[in-house]
């Protein structure tokens, strides 16, 4: 059998796959790394509040003080739930005479949260963990270990 002495085609090869290699360990070991220790480094705690509306009392049992809240999309850790309370699904109708009266939907609730998360301000505006965009009255899909409603960020306390 014949020696074969290595080609052009072959060192040509070889360099774009040493090449690749040391790109991807500079991309995922260094820069990444960086990143990661500027986002811990700027966070803070803080406490916002987000409404769930139109949820059944299934739901409402489901969210429990202490439970972690996770962006549905990311998998991002958004907060803790430190208080949850809830009232009737109120709806306004029409009776009769034409005039519109304030009723309770039943069986529908609307839920309050208290979350507390590490926020990063940034000059685009607030972020959960440096990467979950964190603005008034921005709804996200949201899930914890019970339930996966979605929320509406109501206020954010800096």
């Amino acid at each position: 059998m014949a020696k074969r002495r290595p080609n052009i085609i072959d060192l040509l090869i070889l360099v774009v796959v040493v090449a690749l290699a040391a790109a991807g360990v500079y991309k995922f070991g260094v820069v990444n790394h960086k990143e990661s220790a500027g986002v811990t480094a700027e966070a803070t705690k803080v406490t916002y509040t987000a409404f769930i509306d139109d949820v059944r009392m299934a739901t409402v049992n489901a969210l429990h003080v202490g439970d972690t809240v996770y962006d549905a999309k990311t998998d991002t850790y958004i907060g803790t739930i430190t208080d949850v309370q809830y009232a009737p699904k109120m709806k306004n109708v029409i009776d009769n005479s034409g005039n519109t009266i304030l009723v309770e939907y039943p069986e529908y609730y609307g839920v309050t949260l208290t979350l507390e998360g590490n926020i990063i301000e940034k000059e685009d505006g607030y972020f959960a963990e440096g990467t979950v965009e964190m603005k008034a009255n921005s709804e996200m899909e949201v899930y914890t270990k019970y339930a996966q409603p979605k929320m509406k960020v109501t206020s954010i306390d800096i």
